[in-house]
């Protein structure tokens, strides 16, 4: 592959999943954009000049052809109409910069990664589930989760109240109904 000038290139990662004539599905992530076309790390590496269609998250089904392929690296250019293109690239140039933003400058208390993952969820209707820590601050926490949980949800992580305000694939992210004292907020943090 030839080297780009870091200035044309926009880092944005998305997952998506590939096939072709030649090859069945196999799942690749986007890497970054720049004037040569879409980057992908995959464990799968196609052969130039094949004709990929990749279905691509927040983009959709795009056919593209293969330019270059290095090392668990592939290059592919869209073979579509202009104005598809152009849509592609803004929502990917998008993505890249909401990606590129660091959310720590904005948080108001720092997270820990917690040495006992391990806890259980209670419902409103007393319900149990098994969940495991992400991550926990002063203010919320973030769990993985096999049940899906409505934004709003009232729930008990350990013996801490909290309300569900985030949901992203396979978990949550929880506030809790009383902020922690910063100070109890450590990697041995029970709740």
């Amino acid at each position: 592959m030839t080297e780009r000038p870091a200035s044309d290139l926009r880092t944005v990662f998305l997952p998506a999943l590939c096939w072709s004539r030649r090859q069945a599905d196999f799942y690749a992530v986007t890497q970054d954009l720049s004037p040569d076309g879409i980057t992908f790390r995959s464990a799968f590496e196609p052969a130039v000049d094949e004709s990929l269609t990749c279905s691509i998250r927040y983009i959709g089904q795009v056919e593209t052809r293969v330019v270059s392929v290095d090392d668990n690296l592939f290059v592919v250019r869209l073979m579509t109409s202009r104005q598809r293109a152009a849509e592609v690239a803004r929502t990917m140039l998008a993505l890249s910069r909401e990606q590129g933003r660091s959310f720590e400058s904005a948080r108001a208390h720092p997270r820990i990664n917690p040495a006992r993952k391990d806890v259980l969820v209670t419902l409103e209707d007393g319900r149990v589930l098994p969940g495991r820590l992400i991550n926990v601050s002063a203010s919320g926490a973030a769990l993985a989760l096999d049940h899906t949980l409505a934004s709003g949800a009232r729930i008990t992580i350990g013996a801490t109240a909290a309300q569900v305000v985030r949901i992203f694939r396979d978990g949550i992210g929880a506030a809790f109904a009383f902020p922690l004292d910063p100070a109890q907020v450590h990697a041995e943090i029970r709740l």
